[in-house]
């Protein structure tokens, strides 16, 4: 019997050997990029090419390409030395030529070149092909308040006659919104789309989904878990002019903005946990898509303590959010501080999770295994309620973190993921990063 358990063991150890590889084993997609999370989709794929966009470390916007017939990378440094900070990564919308589209700006200041802030957009001249661009514009309509511009989130809705939503932090350091309707020759005014009465300068962070269609789909937090010690998340979901909870009930209109989050729906409620357990677990939002079936699902972080974080999935099973646990997720990334004698500056950062949007029962993130940082990839067949984890990446000597499922990879993928593998990390200002790939088709 020993003998049998002792072969099974063996039989675990060298399937996982022949599954997960060692991160410096995968393609490279970049050998100079990092990324923040608030700026999507960073990643799309037409056909057999993947394109996706980072910050080099001396703060260029970069745009690259990889085709997944012939192998063949490009790179295209669009704005030099713009801002040397991941959270001015640049956004894409597929145009329905499949031009690209790319939105950035930079991180609530002047990037260089700058004389007043705005969004930068820009559209590639040729479909599926970013060697050649029309002139960069800007967005300076911003919402009244002493901030500049912060992540882009574009969205198009085809029933809008193909209405393009760009979404950014605004100058009031709320989720703030405009519109074109002639592909970005001209917006509508700014507006802000959520501000709570009396929120005492409160900054709801936000992930943006859509079906492309009709329908934008919204997550949203409380603020910066640093500033709110119960951070909760919220649900909205805008269809035909009109917001609504999950479950239909509409809470405002466009003319009626902004939504206050007591209108919304509580997806998780740290207060209510704090009184159940004493222990308030605030919390942050990652990712949000919808299913097969056009319900929301949602994964977040749950930081009971900041050294301790853990992620959650929830869904709307079509009367009710339901949570539940993923996984442990380990300390805070980066680790910029590996003794006690300095704090963290940012110990809510973990090392990311992601939605696979083709298919929301797979989802990955990474994790630390002793003191290096994996990716994983985990699965669930019963709505979220157990997992399967599956290792990508092992025994690699460096951090890989905020993993990203390609937009648009397709169900039949077996793994379509980019991530950062870090040389160095010590702050978003401050990294040597580059772009790893995992593009398996089966």
């Amino acid at each position: 019997m020993k003998a049998f358990s002792i072969s099974i063991l063996a039989f675990i150890l060298f399937s996982f050997s022949l599954t997960a590889q060692n991160s410096s084993s995968f393609e490279t997609f970049s050998d100079d990029g990092a990324w923040c999370w608030f700026s999507d989709p960073r990643a799309v794929q037409i056909n057999d090419k993947i394109y996706a966009g980072w910050v080099a470390a001396d703060g260029s916007i970069m745009v690259g390409s990889h085709n997944q017939s012939t192998g063949e990378t490009k790179e295209v440094n669009i704005s030099p030395e713009f801002d040397k900070d991941d959270h001015a990564n640049p956004s894409f919308l597929v145009l329905p030529d499949k031009r690209l589209m790319v939105f950035f700006s930079a991180h609530s200041r002047l990037g260089k070149g700058e004389e007043e802030p705005a969004i930068t957009y820009a559209t590639t001249t040729n479909p599926e092909d970013i060697s050649s661009w029309e002139t960069q514009k800007r967005l300076t309509k911003n919402s009244e308040g002493p901030m500049k511009f912060c992540y882009t989130n574009p969205v198009m809705l085809s029933k809008e006659n193909n209405r393009i939503y760009i979404f950014w932090r605004g100058g009031d350091w709320k989720p703030t919104f405009a519109y074109t309707d002639d592909f970005g020759k001209t917006w509508s005014n700014a507006q802000s789309l959520i501000k709570s009465f009396s929120d005492n300068g409160k900054r709801p962070y936000v992930k943006i989904s859509s079906n492309g269609i009709d329908e934008i789909n919204f997550a949203f937090t409380d603020g910066h878990p640093r500033n709110e010690p119960l951070n909760s998340i919220y649900y909205l979901k805008y269809k035909a002019g009109k917001f609504h909870k999950a479950d239909g009930t509409v809470v405002g209109t466009m003319e009626s903005l902004p939504i206050r989050h007591g209108d919304c729906d509580v997806v998780y409620s740290s207060p209510d946990e704090f009184k159940e357990s004493h222990n308030a677990s605030r919390a942050w939002i990652w990712d949000i898509a919808e299913d097969e079936k056009g319900n929301p699902v949602m994964v977040y972080t749950r930081l009971p303590e900041e050294s301790k974080h853990q992620y959650y999935y929830a869904r709307w099973d079509g009367s009710k959010w339901v949570n539940s646990k993923i996984s442990e997720a380990g300390s805070w990334f980066p680790r910029y501080h590996k003794t006690k004698e300095t704090r963290e500056p940012e110990p809510h950062y973990s090392g990311g999770i992601y939605l696979d949007h083709e298919n929301t029962n797979i989802v990955y993130y990474s994790r630390p295994v002793g003191d290096v940082f994996e990716i994983f990839k985990s699965e669930s067949s019963d709505a979220g309620k157990t997992w399967t984890e599956t290792a990508i990446t092992s025994n690699s000597d460096k951090d890989n973190v905020r993993p990203y499922a390609i937009r648009g990879a397709g169900k039949d993928a077996k793994n379509q993921i980019l991530w950062m593998l870090n040389d160095r990390y010590s702050h978003y200002m401050d990294f040597n990063s580059q772009i790893k790939m995992d593009s398996s088709k089966k």
